[in-house]
């Protein structure tokens, strides 16, 4: 019987080419090597007339560097690691079809979504910032209301792009005290896992989330509808710093094993 997910792969790093993480992408690569990695996938990201300072993605110039560093690895590399050059892509429901061009005119191997931003008037809030302003803003709008629009965003996301997996799917608000989802809100998710399951997309494990909160993104429930569905799970640590590269990943196994039915 084949494991539940592939513990071998680091399905989403970022570098210092997004702008709020550190370390060269080979740096990575060495990591995942020493970590007895067979595969590391670079999911850098793309976000789209995204109005919020300081930019925390890509623009074209750095996704240049970004493939033509990647190709160079991987030619160094081949033989000893797989290496993926793929993109996050943070949907923005106004700007879908400048997405698909986007995503179109790159040499993407895979394609992670999710949803980092929430428009407010003329700017965008980052849904996943614990910038104290950022989260009583978001807090005023209203939780309930922001979370709706979130889940709303990955539906249409996963049912409307190329997308190959899901990113951190409840990791919206993940730095609000005492957030909780209302019935409304499960009843979307499961919704959203319909979505994934029509259009073959895949549900990542986020480990990030053993430092956040105790247990991966997204929470166990979530992760056993997935598997009801069938729909395949991925392994992505998230890194930020070389170090994070495949960060708990010992530790998924059990925790699946675990999970309520």
């Amino acid at each position: 019987m084949a494991p539940l997910i592939d513990i071998r792969e680091d399905g989403h790093v970022h570098t210092r080419l997004c702008n709020h993480a550190t370390g060269e992408m080979e740096e990575y690569v060495e990591q995942a090597i020493q970590r007895g990695l067979t595969t590391l996938v670079f999911l850098e990201h793309l976000e789209t007339d995204i109005r919020y300072q300081p930019p925390s993605w890509l623009d074209d110039q750095d996704f240049s560097l970004y493939f033509q560093e990647g190709e160079r690895l991987k030619r160094r590399y081949h033989g000893i690691l797989d290496i993926r050059l793929g993109v996050e892509t943070g949907f923005n429901p106004e700007a879908a079809a400048v997405i698909r061009r986007r995503l179109a005119g790159y040499p993407v191997e895979r394609v992670g979504v999710s949803c980092h931003f929430y428009r407010h008037h003329d700017l965008h809030l980052n849904l996943l910032s614990r910038r104290p302003q950022s989260l009583e803003l978001l807090a005023s709008i209203g939780a309930d209301a922001v979370v709706t629009a979130y889940f709303g965003a990955l539906t249409e996301a996963v049912t409307t792009l190329d997308c190959d997996v899901l990113c951190h799917l409840d990791a919206v608000l993940r730095h609000l005290p005492g957030i909780r989802f209302n019935d409304d809100h499960r009843r979307q998710i499961e919704t959203l896992l319909d979505g994934m399951q029509a259009n073959r997309v895949a549900l990542e494990i986020n480990t990030s989330g053993f430092d956040y909160r105790g247990f991966p993104f997204p929470a166990d429930w979530i992760v056993s509808a997935a598997l009801r569905r069938n729909i395949p799970l991925r392994a992505g640590s998230d890194a930020h710093h070389p170090t994070e590269v495949g960060r708990h990943f010992e530790r998924l196994p059990g925790y699946l094993a675990a999970l309520p039915a």
